[in-house]
Order: structure tokens, then C-alpha cells, then sequence
């Protein structure tokens, strides 16, 4: 099974993800919620998650530096985990965000908020 982290402030989206989730176990995902901004990355060591999954939103103010500094971290603490931002189609700041975050090897990938749920797990089980 590989561990899925969730991180996001909006436990809504992260329950709704975790149980898609849990409607296909033939996948091998197992989720958890990283909902704790202040402890995401002790939460993402202690789960030992092998998949990041970032949502944009979290963080309106500084976002550029905010996301990078969370890749920086996740990858010093599940230096094997992978990266994946989810990010908001209307927000062309959160989109170069993700690209520069991809291309500087901070994150692994990224898709919108408003792919389909097979979509989104396709591109999880390539990671």
C-alpha cells in the first residue's frame, strides 16, 4: 500500500479525496489527512507518506516561497516521497508556482482542481 498525505487546510476536500480513495482499493492507496499546517511535515515523516498531495489554496499570502519551502522540507523528511500540487484552474500565480516547483525538481507534478476523479488517479498511480 502506498500512503497518500493529503495536505490541505480544507478538511472537506481531503475527507472527500480520502474516500474516493477508499472506494478503489485495488489501487493500493492508502490516504491520510495532513490538515495541520503548523505540523504538516512531522505528520508527513511520522505517516511516512509516499505521496504528497498539495493543495494549492493553503496558502494565499507568500505562496511562492510558502510552496517551495514546504517541497524543500517534505523532500528532507520522506526524501523518497513523491510531490503532487493540485492547483487552482482561475489562479495563474498558483499555475508558474507549480511549473517553476516542477522544474526546479521541487514537486513531481501537478494537475487543476477540476480534473476528474479518474484523471487524478491515473496521474497518482504514475507517480
Amino acid at each position: 500500500m502506498k500512503k497518500i498525505g493529503f495536505i490541505t487546510t480544507n478538511k472537506v476536500l481531503a475527507q472527500s479525496l480520502a474516500a474516493a480513495i477508499k472506494n478503489y482499493p485495488d489501487l493500493g492507496f492508502e490516504p491520510c489527512l495532513l490538515i495541520n499546517p503548523d505540523q504538516v511535515l512531522l505528520d508527513a515523516e511520522i505517516q511516512n507518506i509516499e505521496i504528497a498531495v498539495v493543495d494549492m489554496t493553503w496558502s494565499a499570502q507568500e505562496k511562492s516561497h510558502s510552496v517551495f519551502s514546504l517541497c524543500k522540507g517534505l523532500h528532507k523528511v520522506v526524501p523518497c516521497g513523491k510531490i503532487f500540487l493540485l492547483v487552482p484552474q482561475r489562479d495563474p500565480l498558483a499555475k508558474d508556482i507549480a511549473m517553476r516547483a516542477i522544474k526546479c525538481n521541487l514537486a513531481d507534478d501537478y494537475v487543476f482542481f477540476d480534473v476528474s476523479l479518474d484523471y487524478l488517479l491515473t496521474k497518482l498511480l504514475a507517480l
